[in-house]
C-alpha cells in the first residue's frame, strides 16, 4: 500500500457555489516536503517498508521491489 502526506493533503481542487459565483476556500499554502511511504503487509505483519521524500517513481518502486521485497 502507498500513502503520502504534506500540508496540502486536505485541500480540495473543486468546490460548489451559488450559480454565477466562484467557489472560494482559504487554506494554508505551503511549499513543503512531501513524504511517501510504501509497505509490504503479509499475514506475518509488516515485512518491508520504504519512505522517500517526494513521490515514488518507477525507479524508486523498482528499487523497493528488488532490494526490500525480493530479500524477504
Amino acid at each position: 500500500d502507498e500513502t503520502s502526506k504534506d500540508e496540502r493533503t486536505l485541500g480540495r481542487i473543486n468546490g460548489r457555489s451559488l450559480k454565477g459565483t466562484h467557489a472560494v476556500k482559504k487554506q494554508v499554502f505551503v511549499r513543503g516536503h512531501r513524504l511517501s511511504g510504501l509497505g509490504l503487509l503479509t499475514i506475518d505483519g509488516m515485512v518491508a517498508i520504504s519512505i522517500v521524500e517526494g513521490s515514488f517513481t518507477a525507479a524508486t518502486f523498482k528499487t523497493f521491489i528488488e532490494e526490500d521485497v525480493a530479500s524477504v
